[in-house]
């Protein structure tokens, strides 16, 4: 079954046209994900965008720039939650008085979140990134 015949009634477009394929690309690269955009009633559903990434070799190329440039991003984000110290340390009440302490949850959060954006990266951009375990990330405590 194809796209078109997908749509007799009108509703969310089905044919392929620059103008949505490069808002589309856009979206994407501004950093919504395809399902985001999808649910945008003017757009195609996912089984279309995927039905033009087969057909439209330009199209391809353009959402796979789109996804290169939102792993770059989120690279970049992967810096920026390590270079951020705030929450590193709270204080906290011991013996009756207050003390400022490591706070091993804000470590264990920054380590997850650098964690899943490392994931993702990995996979729209399998070639173009090589990770190394940034310092003062391991389990151990701070130096």
């Amino acid at each position: 079954m194809s796209c078109e015949s997908k749509i007799a009634g009108g509703g969310r477009p089905a044919q392929y046209t620059t103008e949505i394929a490069m808002a589309i690309c856009e979206r994407l690269c501004d950093g919504e994900t395809l399902r985001a955009v999808c649910a945008d009633p003017g757009v195609p559903d996912k089984a279309t965008v995927r039905d033009w990434l087969a057909r439209y070799p330009q199209f391809r190329k353009k959402y796979e720039s789109a996804l290169r440039g939102r792993a770059e991003d989120l690279a970049w984000e992967v810096i920026e939650i390590v270079d951020d110290s705030k929450g590193d340390y709270v204080e906290k009440v011991r013996n009756g008085k207050v003390v400022t302490v490591f706070d091993r949850y804000n470590r264990a959060r920054r380590r997850l979140r650098c964690g899943v954006r490392r994931w993702v990266v990995e996979r729209l951009a399998p070639n173009g990134f090589s990770w190394v375990e940034p310092k003062g990330l391991s389990d151990g405590e701070p130096e």
